[in-house]
């Protein structure tokens, strides 16, 4: 079974993503920030990140550098934000999504395109 981790601030957002990947029979944690998902990954073994950007406490930018610099763990992730320029950011980033012109199918598709 992959373990995958939701970082994401907004709680109906955040349960609407958890029980679309819960039907993929993937175990699903979820976190309100970054702080959050750094704990958890310090915790559990996860196989791929869904990541906002724009959060209260550890925003998704800290997020990235702190799991790549300081942590040094290469998880794939995706970005589901509401910004639109993350050319900043490398190679464990699978793909960014805009929360507006995305579904939630098409966010489960994406997951298991990465977990391939």
């Amino acid at each position: 079974m992959k373990n995958i981790l939701i970082i994401e601030d907004n709680k109906s957002y955040q349960n609407l993503l958890r029980k679309a990947c819960g039907f993929e029979s993937w175990h699903v944690f979820t976190a309100d920030d970054g702080n959050e998902g750094i704990k958890l990954i310090g915790k559990e073994k996860i196989d791929l990140i869904i990541l906002d950007i724009l959060m209260p406490g550890m925003d998704g930018i800290s997020f990235y550098y702190q799991l790549k610099n300081i942590i040094k763990k290469h998880i794939p992730i995706i970005v589901l934000t509401n910004v639109s320029d993350m050319t900043a950011y490398g190679k464990d980033i699978k793909d960014v999504l805009i929360k507006s012109n995305v579904s939630l199918q098409e966010v489960v598709r994406k997951v298991k395109e990465c977990l391939k």
